[in-house]
């Protein structure tokens, strides 16, 4: 079997979910504050299966990139149904893992 990224991925870290990035667009006055709010309300009714890896905010184009590990996207739209008024979704994609060790 020929390695790749995703399975190599998933050997290095023990894991066998899929990964996604979740693309949102926020409202013009959302701070920092108002996220993490949104956060404790996703973290605190995940779906089973699902976890939030990381997140970043870019506050100039209001749009909010965050990582998750899920079986599906399904698993995650459930997941952030609490924070559906704040963090609409606007697309999410699977994406394969690539760790920077590899290319040392």
């Amino acid at each position: 079997m020929r390695a790749t990224w995703r399975n190599i991925a998933q050997g290095q870290k023990g894991r066998s979910m899929a990964r996604f990035i979740v693309i949102h667009g926020t409202p013009p006055q959302t701070t920092q504050d108002k996220l993490i709010d949104s956060a404790k309300r996703v973290t605190a009714s995940l779906s089973p299966g699902a976890e939030w890896l990381n997140s970043w905010w870019i506050p100039e184009t209001q749009k909010l990139f965050c990582e998750w590990e899920a079986p599906d996207a399904d698993t995650i739209r459930a997941s952030l149904e609490q924070a559906k008024d704040l963090l609409p979704i606007e697309s999410i994609h699977e994406v394969l893992w690539i760790d920077p060790q590899w290319y040392k």
